[in-house]
């Protein structure tokens, strides 16, 4: 009867000759396998080797293993390679501009660096969508070094939203950077959405004008430094008038109470005057040449606006002259004195203030605001006698058509005549606009603080194109709220390099005393860098720098580390900004 298999694995040397005449020396592991009824080989192992004409074994090299079998012995540790040029920017512009520091002392170290984790990358990208960060960053350094991945910055976006400390904490330090003379321009953007989750996506102004709902965004931002300071969201269908009051108590929140507040004509009501100077803001707004109280004064200073001395001295074609009037205004008690006046609470009061009408005149305006006008009314003839009946216009639309055309109807055919002597009465106004301020009596300077404003609009346009800003892109308010914020830090990002790519720009190629630098060469490697950076959008001036490359190396006794040479030009330009590549 034969013996039972014990089960157990043998190890046996054999030796095997070769061709050459060298003996090889295995050491080989087996076992019987019962079912089959034969020894199977687990593992066959070189030991070591008796080479021709020898008697004598020598021990064999090892066997080469793979990279994934390397332990802490092996020579090779790691190697990587990095994008570090552009990265090296933008970090700069994250220490420099305090930016960072704002976010970290915020909130806790993870949550600021997905944040600034994900501006960088907007930043980085010119606004590219989310999801490419996946293998984006592999190759870019980013300060969040566990990896962003959709669910983490979908649950960033969401912790975002609901904590509105943390933003207000951010805004705060932003407003700290603020000067006693610094103006803030105050505006709104929308943004268009197809989604029917967003409860706050409503028709109303559309500013893209593609018939869809819209979140209103509202921003202030700072005319002197170009910075965004603080922003918040409405629902699209409410106007811009009705947000001042909600932008006066950010901005008390936040630690500002005498900045001077700049807006356009949207948001002009007597009732935000009251609001502004009772908070004690200063303030510039545009206003309507049509108020009843402000076209009398205009008719008033028509002959001192045609005079030489209200000549614009940085504008030629624009004359103004300013107006010092006291103005009536009305307020709403918050609380109610029986004490004294016995007023109840919610009664009305009248107040009387100073304020300065700076009116001006620019013909250029009058020939554009006179096409712009027959153009609106030949449109809205064309449409009435086309059959659309006034019922079905928009109020401003119905109230043209009733003050400038006389419509008669016979039968089925409409016929439409124009109201000359109402046409030409709002012609005599074409050219002229206002300024309404309770601090600015020069009106020259009042105008070039506004025009100062029309910077925001450019942050609008980067917040649409360089932040992938122009739509919601989540599914709910409180979400959105957290990506806009994410969004916001990476426009900061922008507007801040931005700014010192413009302050650079005036500097180069220009003498400035010290003799060292005041020479034909530096003066025309300059030049060069102007005319690159003149001809060069900020977004490819940091792909420019993407090229440059970091590799490294740690080895057994010692780490490597070599980065990509740079041009002269390139090295000029970091020169400029300080920043050093890593």
């Amino acid at each position: 009867m034969p013996a039972k298999p014990s089960g157990q694995i043998k190890t046996s040397v054999i030796k095997k000759p070769q061709k050459n005449g060298d003996v090889y020396i295995l050491e080989r592991k087996t076992i019987y396998d019962p079912e089959k009824k034969y020894t199977r080989v687990l593992s066959t192992r070189l030991v070591s080797k008796i080479p021709k004409g020898s008697e004598i074994p020598v021990p064999t090299r090892p066997k080469r293993r793979k990279k994934s079998d390397l332990d802490a012995k092996s020579e090779i540790v790691s190697a990587k390679r990095t994008h570090v040029g552009m990265m090296d920017i933008i970090d700069h512009v994250g220490a420099v501009s305090g930016i960072d520091d704002a976010i970290y002392s915020s909130t806790d170290i993870g949550t600021a660096q997905k944040i600034i984790s994900l501006a960088r990358y907007l930043l980085a990208t010119n606004g590219q969508s989310l999801p490419g960060i996946l293998t984006w960053q592999y190759n870019h350094p980013l300060p969040y070094k566990d990896g962003i991945t959709e669910d983490v910055y979908h649950n960033l976006f969401v912790q975002l939203g609901y904590d509105e400390s943390l933003q207000q904490g951010f805004f705060k330090h932003r407003c700290k950077s603020l000067s006693a003379s610094d103006a803030l321009a105050y505006d709104s953007s929308t943004i268009s959405t197809y989604s029917e989750n967003q409860i706050e996506a409503r028709y109303g102004f559309n500013k893209a004008h593609d018939g869809l709902k819209t979140i209103k965004l509202l921003t202030l931002y700072s005319i002197e430094n170009r910075q965004p300071v603080a922003f918040t969201k409405q629902p699209g269908n409410l106007p811009d008038v009705t947000s001042v009051t909600n932008a006066i108590n950010q901005l008390s929140a936040l630690g500002i109470s005498t900045t001077e507040i700049i807006t356009d004509n949207g948001y002009y009501s007597e009732q935000n005057f009251s609001e502004l100077l009772l908070a004690g803001f200063d303030f510039i707004t545009l206003a309507k040449t049509s108020i009843k109280w402000i076209r009398p004064e205009i008719d008033k200073q028509r002959s001192a606006l045609d005079d030489f001395r209200s000549v614009c001295p940085f504008d030629p074609s624009t004359h103004g002259v300013s107006v010092l009037l006291m103005h009536d205004f009305e307020k709403r008690r918050k609380y109610a004195n029986h004490n004294k006046s016995g007023a109840e609470k919610g009664s009305i009061e009248t107040f009387s203030c100073r304020i300065y009408l700076n009116i001006y005149f620019n013909h250029s305006r009058q020939s554009a605001d006179k096409a712009a006008f027959e153009a609106d009314l030949f449109e809205l003839k064309t449409l009435l006698e086309a059959g659309a009946s006034i019922d079905e216009l928009s109020g401003s639309a119905q109230a043209k058509a009733r003050k400038y055309f006389a419509i008669r109807k016979w039968g089925d055919k409409t016929t439409v005549v124009p109201n000359n002597k109402a046409m030409a009465e709002a012609n005599k106004y074409h050219g002229y606009f206002v300024l309404v301020s309770n601090k600015e009596k020069d009106p020259f300077e009042c105008l070039r603080k506004y025009r100062k404003r029309e910077t925001i609009e450019s942050f609008f346009e980067a917040e649409k194109q360089h932040a992938d800003g122009t739509r919601t892109r989540v599914w709910n308010a409180d979400t959105l709220r957290g990506r806009m914020f994410v969004q916001f830090v990476s426009l900061c990002y922008y507007e801040y390099l931005n700014e010192e790519i413009r302050k650079l720009k005036d500097t180069l190629g220009k003498e400035n005393g010290d003799e060292t630098h005041d020479t034909k060469d530096i003066l025309d490697d300059e030049l060069k860098l102007r005319a690159w950076l003149c001809n060069t959008p900020l977004y490819l001036q940091l792909q420019w720098f993407d090229t440059v490359e970091s590799v490294d190396v740690s080895v057994k006794l010692k780490s490597r580390r070599w980065t990509t040479e740079i041009t002269l030009r390139d090295a000029l330009y970091l020169q400029k900004l300080g920043v050093t590549i890593r």
